[in-house]
């Protein structure tokens, strides 16, 4: 056992480092990782955009229907909507907010 012990020590810490310096390819190891960081980003992107495409929330026979969305900033936004074919513009923030229920002539434009 002594000599065991006595082998791994000379053979481990007492053997040069240089040694096994040159048989490490540190470029395909860093090949590796940098193929593995844009699979994973790819796969981000690929999940994040099939579930937006997948997103089943509005229904097309509802009979509340979102027109047209502007966005004035993250937070905000203007939505026009129709229910029972009468359209309202909404400012959508924090709170839901009636600007002005659209009329015939507001509707064609």
């Amino acid at each position: 056992m002594k000599l065991l012990i006595a082998f791994l020590l000379v053979f481990f810490v007492f053997s040069p480092v240089y040694v096994y310096a040159d048989s490490i390819d540190y470029l395909g190891y860093t090949l590796k990782a940098l193929g593995s960081v844009i699979i994973v980003v790819a796969l981000l992107f690929a999940s994040v955009w099939a579930l937006k495409k997948l997103q089943i929330n509005t229904k097309k026979d509802g009979r509340i229907k979102i027109l047209d969305r502007t966005y004035i900033d993250n937070k905000h936004s203007l939505i026009i909507i129709e229910v029972e074919e009468k359209q309202f513009l909404l400012g959508v923030g924090n709170e839901v907010n009636l600007i002005a229920q659209l009329s015939e002539n507001e509707k064609n434009n």
